[in-house]
């Protein structure tokens, strides 16, 4: 296979785009255990869920944990060791919702989405509603 670096996110036609942030929940099993890879052996960086209209796949990148040194912020440390970038493996996650990974793995989590025209703009709330109206 052809090396690629990992992007950020990018679909054709971006008609909104954004920003999302999680606070991974402590208190749980961790996303190698929750998708089947042995934590022994793999430390997930990065979750991708992407896709079309009828399906969405889960898709994480991995460092093997044999390239991980001890101790401290260890991948700035990978990264050097390798060129500038830090090497991984891609999985695709089979039978999963990604979204059910996505939730288990959350304390918090914060996803902003804009439409294209507004992507430069302040966008003030100025009320509060309910869909549907609440009594």
């Amino acid at each position: 296979m052809a090396e690629t670096i990992w992007r950020d996110a990018e679909v054709t036609y971006p008609d909104w785009n954004g920003t999302a942030q999680l606070d991974q929940r402590m208190t749980a099993p961790g996303i190698e255990t929750l998708i089947g890879l042995d934590p022994d052996e793999w430390f997930v960086i990065g979750l991708d869920i992407g896709g079309g209209e009828h399906k969405h796949e889960l898709r994480v990148v991995a460092v093997a944990r044999e390239h991980v040194p001890d101790g401290g912020d260890v991948l700035p440390r990978i990264a050097d060791a390798n060129g500038g970038a830090i090497p991984v493996t891609e999985f695709l996650v089979h039978d999963v919702d990604p979204y059910e990974i996505l939730q288990r793995i959350t304390h918090m989590f914060e996803l902003r989405m804009r439409v294209r025209g507004a992507r430069d703009l302040p966008i003030k709330v100025t009320a509060l509603g309910d869909v549907p109206t609440q009594d």
